[in-house]
């Protein structure tokens, strides 16, 4: 199975030209992957530009008051393993919240005040939310209308679209004082959590996925619908007899099978980002075999450093991952234009097949 990611320019660095005597070994390093972004409702004296959290008394210092759905997603957040998130309000509505994230780095992207909204004014700040993400390679945690029955979700979700950078779960969260509150809070510090104790390659589903914090869901599905709803790319939290979880890691992409499940489709994201800033020296280098060489090795040892962690399928290096640098992955034109292209294949768990990225 492959699909290719869209075809990049090189960035251009502002710095001089190194000469091809002074090139030396670049390494590739790994990206953060769970710093999170959330886009709350406007109100009144909250700041409009984004605020930098590591721990939710940030958030009350920075807004004062906790009550509100920015405030619960935010503390479920830190409950659940976040560690490093952003918060913003939207200076007259959520969608300029979304546009004030500008240059603000994030992976995760959440708006829980979007559950208060009607069935088509989330559906239209969704697809904006995602065209975000997509431009900033990162994932959307999406809260369906709470108007909306779990089942009715389904339906909704065809409003958004494919979307292969975005999930959505399901039922909303009921809290310890009786109040009720969207999940992608809580869902963003378990996919936090994941990611620091076992991968961004690893589900944030199943048994180890448990939520903190939360005295219960506000809707119980029966199995048969669990697994209907999941196969339909709904995501649920279900409560188990060891507490509640979240149990389902798919996208919005059901029509593209590479990137059905979301730790797949993060650990492409993650691979591509770290690549790419990972070989932002290559520009201005002379683009030749040289050069190739050079990127193809520091992007293997990369890949091969993830393999030894676990990151993918595969029983040896060859099986598991490739890395193509040279006339294969460049037409002449594309070389006298001075792209550098990277093909990038791993084989991802779950399913077991090769995804190729292609990275310029």
């Amino acid at each position: 199975m492959r699909g290719a990611l869209r075809r990049f320019r090189p960035n251009r660095i502002a710095e001089e030209p190194r000469e091809r005597g002074e090139l030396t070994s670049r390494a590739v390093v790994s990206v953060g992957t769970s710093t999170a972004a959330f886009v709350g409702a406007p109100a009144a004296g909250a700041p409009s530009q984004p605020v930098e959290l590591t721990s939710f008394v940030d958030y009350e210092r920075a807004f004062g008051s906790t009550n509100g759905e920015l405030g619960r997603a935010v503390r479920l957040f830190f409950e659940n393993g976040g560690a490093r998130a952003w918060a913003v309000r939207g200076s007259h509505e959520l969608a300029d919240g979304l546009r004030a994230l500008g240059g603000v780095p994030f992976s995760l992207l959440a708006l829980p005040d979007s559950g208060g909204l009607d069935p088509e004014e989330a559906a239209r700040l969704a697809v904006a939310a995602n065209e975000t993400c997509e431009r900033r390679q990162a994932f959307l945690l999406v809260d369906p209308p709470a108007s909306l029955a779990p089942p009715d979700v389904e339906a909704w979700t065809g409003d958004i679209g494919p979307a292969s950078n975005a999930a959505v779960y399901v039922p909303r969260l009921r809290l310890a004082d009786g109040s009720e509150t969207a999940a992608s809070g809580a869902v963003a510090g378990v996919i936090a959590r994941t990611d620091r104790e076992r991968g961004v390659w690893r589900a944030a589903a199943g048994s180890t996925a448990a939520v903190r914090g939360v005295a219960d869901v506000t809707v119980t599905l029966p199995e048969e619908e669990v697994d209907r709803v999941t196969t339909a790319g709904v995501n649920v939290i279900r409560r188990l007899p060891r507490g509640l979880v979240v149990w389902g890691a798919r996208t919005l992409a059901l029509a593209q099978p590479e990137w059905r499940y979301v730790n797949v489709r993060r650990l492409a994201l993650f691979l591509e980002r770290s690549i790419r800033e990972g070989t932002r020296w290559a520009a201005f280098e002379p683009n030749d075999d040289a050069l190739w060489s050079e990127v193809r090795g520091a992007v293997d040892e990369f890949m091969l450093t993830l393999f030894q962690q676990g990151a993918f399928g595969g029983r040896t290096p060859e099986d598991a991952y490739f890395v193509r640098c040279d006339r294969s992955t460049m037409t002449q034109d594309d070389i006298d234009a001075g792209r550098l292209i990277i093909r990038v294949g791993f084989a991802p768990i779950p399913p077991t097949e090769f995804v190729s990225l292609r990275i310029g």
